[in-house]
C-alpha cells in the first residue's frame, strides 16, 4: 500500500486537517472523545491510556503499618484456624491415652488436657522434647497423622508470614487517588496529566519531562507524579524499578483508536481496522506491552 506521511506541529491541527479530509489518517493513538467524535470517525480500540499516578514504594514501614496489613490479610484467620486444629488433636489425644498412658497423659481430666496440649505444640513445632509420648495405638495413629499434618500446616503459615511482610516491604507510600489531595503533585507542563490534576483540584508542580518529574519524586522532592500510564511504567521499569510504583487505579482512563476521515473508503476501514485488532490480541504484542508499557 502506498501512503505519504505529512508532518503537523500540533494534533489540534492534524485533527483539524482530517476533519477536512485534507489527510486520511492520523497514526498517532488519540483518545475517542465525543467532540472528537462529531467530525472525525475511529477505527477500534487497540490499547487503554490515560493519566496514572506514581508514587515511591515504603521501604520501612511502621509497626503500626505492619500491623494494619496484617490485620488486613488471611493471617490472623489461618493463624487461628492452626490453633483450633492443635487444640483438636490435643482434646482426642487426652480421650485416648490418659487412661492407659498415665504417665504422661494422666491426672484430672484438666492435667491431662493440658499434657496433650504441650505434646501437640512441641509436635507442631517439630520441637519433639520426646517428654511425653503415646503408647496406644490409636495415640500413635493420632500423633503420626498430626506430625505430617502439623508439618504442612507450618509450611503454609511461614509462607504467608513471608509473603505477608515483603508485601508491607514494598507497598506504595499512598494507597489511594483520594490521598493525592494532601501530597505534593508533579507533572509535566502543559501535558495531560497536569490538566487532569489541576480538573480534579491538585496542585501540581510542573517539570520540563516526565524522566524529570519521576526524578523528582525518587529524590523526594515530590510525593506523586502524574502522567501517561505507559510512559510512567516505562520509565520505572527502566530506571526506577522497586523504587518507584504506579498506583493500580488511573485517574483518568483513554481508550487508544487511530483517527479517520470520515470520507476514508470502507475497502480501507474494514482492513485496517480488521489488522488492528489481530496485532493487538498476538502475542508479540503482549510481550511488546510488557517489556514497554507494563501491566497497569
Amino acid at each position: 500500500m502506498h501512503y505519504d506521511l505529512v508532518d503537523f506541529p500540533t494534533m489540534e491541527s492534524a485533527m483539524s486537517a482530517l476533519s477536512k479530509s485534507e489527510i486520511d489518517l492520523i497514526a498517532v493513538g488519540v483518545d475517542p472523545t465525543p467532540d472528537r467524535e462529531t467530525y472525525v470517525d475511529f477505527t477500534h480500540a487497540f490499547e487503554q491510556s490515560g493519566t496514572s499516578a506514581a508514587v515511591r514504594i515504603d521501604r520501612s514501614p511502621s509497626l503500626t503499618g505492619v500491623w494494619h496489613q496484617v490485620r488486613a490479610s488471611q493471617l490472623p484467620r489461618l493463624f487461628l484456624g492452626v490453633l483450633a486444629f492443635m487444640f483438636l488433636i490435643a482434646l482426642l489425644m487426652t480421650l485416648i491415652e490418659r487412661r492407659n498412658n498415665t504417665q504422661h497423659f494422666g491426672g484430672t481430666w484438666w492435667k491431662g488436657l493440658g499434657e496433650s496440649v504441650w505434646w501437640s505444640v512441641t509436635t507442631m513445632t517439630t520441637v519433639g522434647y520426646g517428654d511425653r509420648v503415646p503408647i496406644t495405638v490409636f495415640g500413635r495413629i493420632i500423633a503420626g497423622t498430626w506430625m505430617l499434618l502439623a508439618f504442612a500446616l507450618m509450611s503454609v503459615l511461614a509462607g504467608v508470614i513471608s509473603s505477608e511482610l515483603t508485601v508491607n516491604r514494598f507497598r506504595p507510600m499512598l494507597q489511594s487517588l483520594s490521598e493525592l489531595p494532601k501530597v505534593r503533585c508533579a507533572a509535566v507542563a502543559d501535558s495531560a496529566g497536569a490538566m487532569d490534576g489541576e480538573a480534579q483540584g491538585l496542585k501540581v508542580r510542573t517539570f520540563p519531562t516526565l524522566k524529570d518529574a519521576v526524578t523528582a519524586l525518587a529524590t523526594e522532592q515530590v510525593d506523586a507524579v502524574l502522567g501517561d500510564t505507559g510512559a510512567l511504567n516505562f520509565i520505572i521499569r527502566d530506571s526506577f524499578k522497586n523504587e518507584l510504583a504506579v498506583l493500580p487505579e488511573p485517574l483518568v482512563v483513554e481508550y487508544v483508536c487511530l483517527s479517520m476521515s470520515p470520507k476514508l473508503p470502507l475497502s480501507i476501514r474494514e482492513p485496517l481496522n480488521y489488522w488492528l485488532l489481530r496485532i493487538s490480541e498476538s502475542p508479540a504484542w503482549q510481550q511488546y506491552r510488557r517489556t514497554y508499557v507494563g501491566t497497569n
